[in-house]
């Protein structure tokens, strides 16, 4: 919805005064202004936008805060999971994927570049059209499933989605590392789906 405000009382009452002028006069020449009832409005009304959709990551999978099916895990087939998302925003140059296992000190299990703005997803063991997979913590290119030691408890896994002002043409197989701290660095948004898992 766009509103626009009412014309300011000022101007309404500077309007006022301006034809009270005009009356006392024989209508060809206006006395100059009176200094002390001189006042500065806009010249154009200020026009409020409601805000858009909220940037937000998701899976059709499994739900934020819970724990990953076993099916993504190496229990399981290990697939990489499919995603979708709303709101990224519009001036962004291209959407990158940052996978983290924060219970290990950031321990890397995907990153995805290259993704095209207008993209709103992809499928299990998909990826948009021209996306580049970097080096996992493992040092292979792709999805490195869930898989935490036996006895380590808990770990919580980052899923975060960045919107970049520019790409950064990365190539396959790149250095991981470099990469995911190159896409964090230059992120102008973020919105970040956490999922668990326990190693026993």
């Amino acid at each position: 919805m766009v509103r626009r405000r009412l014309v300011p009382l000022a101007l309404a009452l500077a309007l006022g005064a301006l034809g009270m002028a005009c009356s006392a006069t024989d209508g060809r020449n206006l006395p100059p202004p009176d200094p002390a009832r001189t006042t500065t409005t806009p010249s154009a009304p200020v026009i409020q936008t409601e805000p858009g959709d909220a940037f937000t990551l998701s899976s059709p999978s499994f739900v934020d805060g819970q724990t990953i099916p076993v099916d993504f895990t190496c229990q399981g087939t290990g697939p990489s999971p499919d995603l979708a998302w709303t709101g990224a925003p519009s001036d962004a140059a291209e959407l990158a994927l940052v996978v983290r296992d924060r219970s290990a000190d950031g321990f890397l299990h995907w990153v995805v570049a290259g993704i095209d703005p207008t993209v709103t997803g992809f499928g299990r063991d998909g990826l948009p059209e021209g996306a580049v997979e970097a080096g996992n913590g493992a040092g292979s290119a792709g999805w490195l499933p869930p898989c935490p030691p036996t006895g380590s408890g808990v770990h919580f896994y980052e899923l975060t989605l960045h919107a970049l002002p520019g790409t950064l043409a990365i190539l396959p197989g790149a250095d991981g590392s470099t990469t995911a701290d190159l896409i964090e660095q230059a992120s102008m948004a973020e919105t970040t789906l956490t999922v668990t898992y326990s190693g026993g």
